[in-house]
């Protein structure tokens, strides 16, 4: 039976393991949405009136559109990101902790 590498045979023993920074996903496509449909707005509100829609609804579209773009843009610069931070990984040793039993009854 093989025993994976990462995977200690005692819990004593330190285990190897590879860290690096991340940054979160969320606030990353949050972030380009808004602005996206921030520059949606202005595009629409700065566009030459038409006779078929009203400034409301094309500033509403080009938000959408914009915003749809900037979260698009927003995932492929969080990707570029997490690809350079994980070349710089840094390997350390964890060790494990020992197992607290039911430690809140004896302090409480």
């Amino acid at each position: 039976m093989e025993q994976h590498p990462a995977t200690p045979s005692s819990a004593d023993q330190p285990i190897e393991v590879q860290v690096h920074t991340s940054p979160k996903f969320w606030p990353f496509i949050l972030t380009f949405l808004v602005v996206g449909a921030l520059v949606g707005l202005i595009v629409g509100m700065l566009g030459a009136p038409s006779e078929e829609y009203t400034r409301a609804s094309a500033s509403g579209f080009f938000a959408m559109f914009c915003g749809g773009l900037g979260a698009g843009i927003g995932a492929l610069v969080y990707v570029i990101i997490d690809r350079v931070t994980s070349r710089k990984s840094t390997k350390h040793l964890a060790v494990p902790l020992a197992e607290d039993t039911d430690t809140s009854a004896q302090q409480g």
